[in-house]
């Protein structure tokens, strides 16, 4: 009742310890439980998605826990059993088409002399159950007739039949891999130094969950592994910026914020750039400077034009035109009204306007220069002639003459006049536009295309001619000179930088040092023009970070520690104590042997067997006898196969061999022993086997309060070259004296073929 408490106190600490892991852990562990085998593949990408999850530390309705007692539950052991093995072929000699049942008891004896095909079946019982000692099966030599090597075999879970299909090299059904075998051959392996056959079923847990750990790990491990960084290659000229030790240091930590505003390249970088580069690239430094000096001077001469043309086409001088304009536009108005009045009643109408005043002054021209020179005009003397008619002055003649002089030379005129001279004077001031091709040559100078060139003079043309007509400032085509004046003062600015730019670069470092400024601008541009990719490469890091860190919640440190820790409290400490129950059962406790335990890492644990008290260097199979060896073989055998508790077939071939009587009995005592609670075949040629089997079982079925232990004895034969035949003859229904003259009388048919 104890030990069952305590069981249970183990199971419950175990389940504490699973519910202690990373949550995909625990689903998984859930999952395990559940399926018992471990994850398909949509399984395991639930299981990875978990993981990431759980590194993102987010949560979700698929991560799972153990409930309690789950674990214990999942633990029930199944009862398995060999029923029959059928349809034998190419196996040693054994007949084509054999078959061996088992009998429906918890004990099978098969016997049979050398030859007999016992030893055929027995190696592919190994096969079968995937055997650490089973052996190669060759088909019989002695036949011509050559068969494909395979069985058939039934087996039973809890009650259950299951047919498998075998073939050399197939993968052992998963729960005949819990029979154990014991033969010459596992013997020998248990007296040097041999891994544990069975692991206890939380060990065996944590090594599926160890399992499981990794596959997720790989599954990450290709995820990370497509995440290919598509960042192009930084230039090598450019390896030694800052910029590049930036882009190197590059980490899923750092915002994508950061990286824009870090990535910025604007205009005025980039004009640095193309700067600094052409002053690098400038070889004649002195020639440079000189040739700076005249493009000063030719940039001051446009200025100075470009004032010229604003300072004539400004507003004022728009507005003092139009006002002169005006002025004398109102003077001769008056003039003429003056003028109508004083020759209402002369002959022909129109004298004063300004077609009669041009006549008038032609005639005082002709006067003065031609028909009376020296004398004022107009001349009315006597025998004076009109100088526009030719005619003869009369007395009336005369006085309209120095009338209209009188007119003409009076104030209101002279007025109108001074202002018209005034207001033309003005206008043949208006400045000059330079030739479109000049105009075009200059602004070249300050960058700007000839479509914009030939739009601004036109613009100039239509401006200058408004100010001829004498226009009103409110209809002037507005002209802006903005882009012109911030070209002329970029220009001269430029000149001026290129020139101290120029003159610094001739000092001492100053070359090294802007080499060093153009190297950051590119490595600067290379980053702006590739920021998408470094955008695109820091969701790659962000996505291997994640990868990373789930990475880590599949290491698989605390599930080795906890197996190395099941290996020393339920493996080597089981192991320990239940070898010496074994040997002392075997009666082989006088012996001086005790097992020694080593651990491999991982939950490993080996064992070998060592004499106690003997001087270094002797070894037990040394030492002991035949018999007495195989005794210790089979105490460790049975001490590292029943601490399972699995409740699968044990198979032993010849396991007295070389016995005497008192270990035989304790060996045959030992196996009915185990047939109550678990399936046992034994491969025999010893009849005392049999007498012992059938003597211990009856001894067993004479308690009442006993459970009756069902046997069966099977007999195997040989005809001619063809092994494996079933007699029909029961030794079972025989007592043992009849028995050893039926085998005798079977071994002599054998031998002479009848």
């Amino acid at each position: 009742m104890s030990d069952l408490v305590n069981e249970a106190v183990g199971i419950n600490d175990f389940e504490n310890w699973l519910n202690e892991r990373s949550g995909w852990l625990q689903s998984a562990a859930k999952q395990l439980i559940d399926n018992k085998r471990l994850p398909n593949e949509g399984e395991l990408a639930e299981l990875v998605r978990l993981c990431k999850l759980e590194a993102a530390k987010q949560g979700d309705p698929g991560f799972l826990k153990v409930a309690a007692g789950a674990f214990s539950a999942a633990g029930v052991q199944r009862v398995v059993r060999v029923e029959e093995v059928s349809q034998v072929f190419g196996v040693n000699a054994i007949k084509p088409g054999a078959s061996l049942p088992f009998g429906a008891g918890s004990l099978t004896v098969i016997y049979g002399q050398n030859g007999s095909g016992k030893s055929g079946f027995a190696r592919l019982l190994k096969q079968l159950c995937g055997s650490r000692s089973k052996d190669e099966i060759r088909p019989n030599a002695f036949s011509e007739e050559e068969h494909a090597c395979s069985a058939q075999c039934r087996i039973t879970i809890d009650g259950n039949p299951r047919d498998i299909n075998w073939r050399p090299g197939a993968e052992p059904h998963a729960m005949l891999k819990y029979a154990q075998v014991f033969d010459s051959k596992a013997a020998t392996q248990y007296m040097g130094r041999t891994e544990s056959s069975y692991e206890p079923s939380s060990m065996r847990f944590i090594s599926m969950l160890i399992q499981i750990s990794d596959m997720v790990s790989a599954a990450l491990g290709a995820e990370k592994g497509a995440l290919v960084s598509a960042l192009p290659k930084f230039p090598d000229d450019l390896a030694e910026t800052a910029e590049k030790a930036w882009l190197s240091a590059l980490k899923a930590s750092v915002s994508a914020e950061k990286i824009e505003a870090y990535c910025q390249f604007g205009k005025e970088l980039d004009a640095e750039r193309v700067k600094s580069e052409a002053l690098l690239a400038e070889k004649d430094i002195a020639g440079r400077l000189a040739a700076i000096g005249k493009e000063t001077v030719a940039t001051e001469s446009i200025r100075q034009a470009m004032k010229l043309l604003k300072e004539g086409l400004t507003d004022d001088k728009a507005e003092e035109l139009f006002k002169a304009r005006q002025s004398s536009l109102a003077a001769r108005k008056a003039a003429n009204e003056v003028a109508q009045q004083a020759f209402a009643n002369a002959p022909l109408q129109g004298v004063g306007e300004t077609t009669w005043t041009l006549m008038w002054e032609q005639a005082r021209n002709y006067s003065v220069a031609h028909a009376y020179p020296g004398h004022e005009f107009p001349v009315t003397g006597e025998g004076a002639h009109c100088v526009l008619c030719q005619q003869e002055l009369t007395t009336e003649g005369a006085a309209r003459l120095k009338s209209f002089e009188a007119f003409v030379t009076a104030g209101l005129e002279t007025a109108a006049k001074a202002a018209e001279a005034a207001s033309a004077t003005l206008i043949a001031q208006v400045v000059q536009l330079p030739s479109i091709d000049d105009w075009i040559a200059r602004l070249a100078q300050l960058q700007f295309d000839e479509a914009t060139a030939r739009t601004y003079y036109e613009s100039l043309k239509i401006r200058r001619a408004q100010l001829l007509e004498c226009a009103a400032v409110g209809d002037l085509l507005v002209l802006d000179w903005a882009l012109i004046d911030q070209a002329l003062e970029k220009r001269a600015a430029d000149l001026l930088n290129e020139k101290s730019s120029l003159t610094q670069l001739q000092q001492d470092g100053q070359r090294q040092a802007l080499e060093k400024r153009v190297r950051q601008l590119k490595a600067l541009q290379w980053l702006s023009q590739n920021k998408p990719a470094i955008l695109a490469e820091r969701q790659r890091l962000v996505a291997v970070d994640l990868l990373d860190k789930a990475t880590k919640l599949t290491a698989t440190n605390s599930l080795t520690t906890k197996r190395n820790e099941l290996g020393r409290t339920e493996l080597d400490a089981g192991y320990q104590a239940r070898f010496d129950e074994e040997l002392k059962a075997l009666g082989g406790r006088r012996l001086p042997v005790a097992p020694q335990s080593k651990a491999q890492g991982k939950g490993v644990i080996t064992f070998g067997l060592a004499l106690v008290g003997a001087r270094a260097g002797y070894t037990p199979e040394v030492i002991l006898s035949e018999g007495e060896t195989r005794i210790v073989a089979l105490a460790a055998f049975l001490a590292d196969t029943t601490g399972s508790n699995q409740l699968a077939p044990f198979i032993f071939d010849d396991p007295i061999s070389s016995l005497d009587q008192d270990f035989e009995e304790r060996v045959v005592a030992r196996l009915v022993e185990l047939a109550k609670t678990r399936q046992v075949i034994i491969f025999t040629h010893r009849l005392s086997l049999i007498a012992l089997v059938e003597a211990l079982i009856k001894k067993h079925g004479d308690n009442p309060a006993n459970q009756k232990i069902l046997h069966t004895v099977q007999s195997l034969r040989r005809l001619d070259k063809v092994s494996g035949i079933l007699a029909q003859h029961s030794l079972r229904d025989a007592r043992p004296d009849k028995a050893i003259n039926a085998v005798s009388g079977l071994s002599r048919n054998w031998w002479t073929g009848s």
